[in-house]
């Protein structure tokens, strides 16, 4: 199976699409975990879907991600003027609602596309050519590239948003950053595992790592980790023999699931074996020898004794 995995041209591409999306999905996670920005990601994730029908309808399974881009950057960009005000929550609904809508009108409306709806929603994995590949790799670079830019900033928003803005800094082209890089994850991904399972992707890794880890650099690195290993076993799972078809979009999905359950039972021993230690060094700290005891006591006698 992992000789197939490693040599079939077919299963080559989804495992390093995914490997790609690990990477750059893990570390926009972190930012979207420390943000708090889940409610934004998945305003973004509906708010592709028209660009996906039309790149469909017009380049076929290649025109998705083009498609998905141009639709991506109008989303982002609305987002970034909505969550200005202070009905942010009202702003974003209205965003996902109005575009998922035309996405749905459009995938009716085009004929013998509209059978298409179900891989949009779910993705294509299997179907990675070539060319979509090379279209991932240029988009999760350009998301990569805009989170080193501005990294620092992004985690001093996350921290302290009201202290940047009285610094003068301009938060909302840092926001307008932040949402650029989610709308290429985005697009990365929703034609692989589709609209409404990519997600997972941009939430799941952060949060695992938001329970194990101290710092930022480790989170990121607990987050990249999360969706690697997601990845693998993803991939490993949809090809295991048991006797009837894997999806491989849901192998992929509930790897993710797993790598959080793993989390959160990590972060549930290590909590334990913390608060036994305590206890245990607390316990041995107030019940001291009797040795000890009796000399303390004995010692004001005695001092009183060679007086």
């Amino acid at each position: 199976m992992f000789v197939d995995i490693l040599t079939l041209p077919y299963l080559q591409r989804p495992l390093i699409l995914l490997l790609i999306l690990g990477i750059v999905g893990g570390s926009v996670g972190v930012l979207v975990n420390l943000r708090a920005m889940e409610f934004s990601v998945e305003a973004l994730v509906h708010s592709v879907f028209p660009g996906m029908v039309v790149g469909l309808a017009l380049g076929g399974i290649d025109g998705i991600v083009p498609g998905a881009a141009v639709v991506a950057a109008v989303a982002a960009a609305a987002l970034t003027f909505v969550t200005r005000r202070a009905a942010a929550e009202a702003g974003t609904a209205v965003v996902l609602t109005s575009f998922y809508g035309v996405g749905v009108v459009l995938s009716l409306a085009i004929g013998d596309y509209s059978g298409q709806l179900d891989a949009l929603m779910f993705g294509r994995l299997l179907d990675v050519t070539d060319t979509r590949l090379i279209q991932t790799a240029v988009l999760s670079t350009a998301a990569l590239v805009i989170l080193l830019v501005t990294w620092r900033k992004q985690v001093a928003v996350a921290f302290d948003r009201n202290f940047m803005v009285a610094q003068h800094i301009n938060v909302t082209l840092i926001d307008a950053a932040l949402n650029a890089a989610i709308a290429a994850v985005v697009v990365v991904a929703s034609s692989a595992v589709g609209v409404l399972l990519v997600i997972g992707y941009l939430i799941i890794p952060g949060a695992a790592a938001r329970l194990l880890a101290r710092t930022i650099p480790m989170m990121v690195g607990i987050a990249v980790a999360a969706g690697l290993t997601a990845a693998v076993i993803g991939v490993v799972a949809m090809n295991v023999d048991v006797g009837h078809q894997i999806s491989p979009q849901a192998a992929v999905s509930l790897s993710l699931v797993a790598v959080f359950v793993i989390a959160i039972a990590l972060n549930t021993l290590r909590t334990t074996a913390r608060s036994a230690f305590r206890k245990a060094g607390a316990g041995a700290k107030v019940a001291k020898p009797a040795s000890q005891s009796l000399q303390s006591e004995q010692s004001p006698q005695q001092a009183r004794t060679k007086e």
